[in-house]
């Protein structure tokens, strides 16, 4: 399987209307658009008559008009000439499915499992999507470790003083990983300590697993009493899919949910959703920024010096080559881990 041959989110359902709309994924241009009766589909975004955009072009009943020249496209990709009725063309088309309020796709030629998101029935707070400037690899190290959390981030994770206090484990399979982070959590804001029920020594409780068909991860935070026989009022759920525009730019895609133990049908979560929301955007952010600064963005970890956080770099390379790239994993060179 290749890149393409995955599950991605590509595009918010609201916002794919009676204009047609460009994506980029994996370095191909696509086209979405939705017929009249309101299906969405998706084409290569290039009219193999004289290549002009066909985002350019108009939606006329099922098919997809190109501005140029008038040629005809239905969601399978069948092209019609009308100055040369017996002409016909064919141009790549992709499999659509709308769920979670985005439009996701694939190519025709695969059957992946779709991912399953939610099915613990949390309180859905909100979907995001952020450009971030950086290759899949390089994106993926940055989520998926807590080790900045300590310089980094304002409300999940540990303080700086405390991470040699943090317990780390590894859970790998042939097509996961996961990491299991516990230790006190740092000081965080009083008014979300409050709401979140988090007390003064609490530990606080980061286990996230990535799968790779597509690449995302499943990160589950909440913070317990030292003990661990209390438990805070609001535990986190939040998936972040990662999927390549081009080998330099990538986009995070992150479906948020919570879990409340105060009353009520949200427990809460519907009164302070909008904060909550903004909170999550700023802790997005500020990996982002990391990102942005980064000196080098080669994917390489050779010879870098590795703490023990780091050992899921490995890791998650060998699966994205293997199972997302469709590639032969290349041995990852020296590494020295302190």
């Amino acid at each position: 399987m290749g890149m393409l041959d995955h599950w991605h989110p590509v595009h918010p359902s609201r916002e794919l209307k009676k204009k047609p709309v460009e994506v980029k994924l994996a370095g191909k241009t696509i086209c979405l658009y939705r017929t009249e009766a309101g299906v969405a589909a998706a084409l290569d975004n290039v009219c193999p008559h004289r290549r002009l955009k066909l985002t350019y072009g108009t939606v006329v009943g099922d098919r997809l008009q190109c501005k140029y020249h008038g040629w005809t496209f239905d969601p399978n990709g069948n092209g019609e000439s009308p100055s040369s009725p017996k002409m016909h063309t064919c141009t790549e088309s992709y499999e659509i499915r709308e769920a979670h309020n985005y439009v996701w796709l694939k190519s025709r030629a695969s059957n992946p499992e779709f991912p399953e998101i939610n099915k613990d029935n949390y309180y859905a707070l909100g979907t995001f999507s952020h450009v971030i400037p950086a290759p899949l690899e390089l994106t993926v190290d940055n989520f998926n470790e807590i080790e900045h959390s300590g310089t980094v981030h304002d409300t999940f994770g540990y303080d700086l003083e405390h991470l040699h206090e943090v317990r780390v484990r590894f859970e790998a399979t042939d097509t996961s990983v996961r990491v299991i982070n516990v230790g006190p959590t740092k000081k965080i804001n009083p008014i979300f300590a409050f709401l979140l029920g988090i007390r003064k020594g609490d530990l606080f409780h980061d286990d996230w697993t990535t799968r790779f068909s597509p690449v995302y991860s499943v990160f589950d935070h909440w913070w317990t009493s030292p003990d661990e026989t209390r438990e805070a009022m609001v535990r986190w759920r939040i998936y972040i899919f990662f999927s390549p525009i081009d080998k330099d730019n990538t986009t995070a895609t992150s479906f948020a949910f919570g879990k409340s133990r105060y009353p009520g049908p949200s427990g809460g979560l519907r009164q302070f959703k909008r904060l909550f929301r903004w909170e999550i955007d700023r802790e997005i952010r500020q990996d982002i920024s990391m990102l942005e600064h980064m000196a080098d963005k080669s994917i390489s970890i050779d010879g870098m010096k590795l703490s023990r956080f780091d050992r899921v770099l490995g890791m998650t390379r060998e699966r994205i080559a293997k199972i997302y790239r469709g590639e032969q994993p290349q041995p990852a060179g020296r590494i020295e881990v302190a």
